[in-house]
């Protein structure tokens, strides 16, 4: 076996091997809020998987899977997961990658949360969906209508999708 051909051997094993993991990690994470690693070294071999194979599935699947028993629901636009810049270098390509003109741009402190899809229809709140898979979530429009932020009708009867975070902060 010539060179070449042992490192594409090793780089597929390797492969395999972190979108096994970040598959694992992603459940632990998700869907049974009992994460075994950092967010840094999750995004470590995130970030490792993407340089070896940058369109292998596992880097198109986000959220959790819906669970048993709830209603399911359709996105009608997909619910992905934004880049994100860990490093200076990173974050200098992100802007000049961007920017144009006189482009502003707004930094705030991450906050960790849960993606929640909103929908208005006529300026009235009719649907709440988590992520889920990013393709299909859960119907949580009983517990959206309770939080004090989410406003049930909208000041001008528009068809919208909101896209935020729900967070929770500690009392």
């Amino acid at each position: 076996m010539g060179e070449e051909a042992a490192a594409s051997a090793a780089d597929e094993a390797r492969i395999a091997s972190l979108a096994e993991e970040l598959a694992r990690h992603s459940h632990l994470y998700y869907n049974l809020a009992q994460p075994e690693i950092s967010d840094a070294e999750f995004d470590r071999m995130w970030d490792e998987l993407r340089r070896l194979d940058p369109n292998h599935p596992q880097l198109h699947r986000v959220g959790a899977d819906v669970s048993p028993g709830s209603v399911k629901v359709d996105h009608l636009f997909p619910m992905r997961s934004l880049d994100k810049a860990t490093t200076a270098e990173e974050l200098n390509h992100f802007v000049n990658a961007t920017t144009s003109g006189a482009t502003r741009f707004l930094s705030q402190p991450k906050l960790d949360g849960s993606a929640l899809s909103l929908e208005y229809r006529m300026g009235r709140l009719v649907r709440a969906a988590t992520r889920g898979s990013g393709e299909r979530g859960e119907d949580v429009t009983r517990n959206a209508r309770k939080i004090a932020n989410v406003p049930h009708t909208l000041p001008v009867p528009v068809d919208v999708h909101v896209r935020g975070e729900v967070v929770m902060p500690l009392a």
